[in-house]
């Protein structure tokens, strides 16, 4: 009769090449959701996903932001079409960054940006505009935004460093 061996553990390295298993995590109070990869002992790979409110009255622009931002590894988790909506949806989806266009059919960017701006969790504001020179980064700055960037210039421009970047908290 022979001696039976021990099972030996399995090794992470037997592991390799197997999909990791993913975990549903909330990105906001809302009902978005995110499957993110997890480590094999159930955390999340990426710690942070920068949530962003996209804020335009024009919907082909929204879908070309959800697309800009996505690439740029930031999540849209919502939609605006004016700054009251804006607002009611940055108090319920708590985004960590908006990109809110200058010219809303109910209102001032502007104004919009330092009311976000100002919201207890103080989510990062960058403010668009078809007119490239419809206000100055100074004047931006002064709103409470992190800057301007013109609707042309969007694709080439750092949207992570401007959105996501300066350690403020991610949703």
């Amino acid at each position: 009769m022979r001696a039976r061996r021990k099972p030996q553990p399995r090794s992470r390295s037997r592991q390799v090449g197997k999909a990791l298993p993913f975990r549903d995590f909330r990105l906001s109070s809302g009902d978005f959701r995110l499957s993110l990869p997890t480590s094999w002992i159930g955390r999340p790979i990426i710690a942070h996903v920068t949530s962003v409110l996209v804020v335009d009255d024009d919907p082909v622009f929204r879908e070309l932001a959800r697309r800009l931002l996505a690439a740029s590894g930031l999540a849209v988790v919502g939609e605006s079409d004016c700054a009251a909506a804006a607002l009611v949806d940055a108090d319920r989806l708590r985004p960590a960054a908006c990109l809110v266009d200058v010219e809303l059919p109910d209102g001032d960017g502007v104004g919009l940006a330092r009311e976000l701006a100002a919201l207890p969790w103080h989510p990062r504001v960058l403010l668009t505009s078809i007119n490239a020179e419809i206000i100055g980064s100074e004047e931006a700055r002064r709103s409470g935004a992190q800057g301007f960037v013109a609707k042309a210039d969007l694709p080439n421009a750092p949207l992570w460093q401007l959105l996501a970047a300066n350690g403020r908290s991610t949703s």
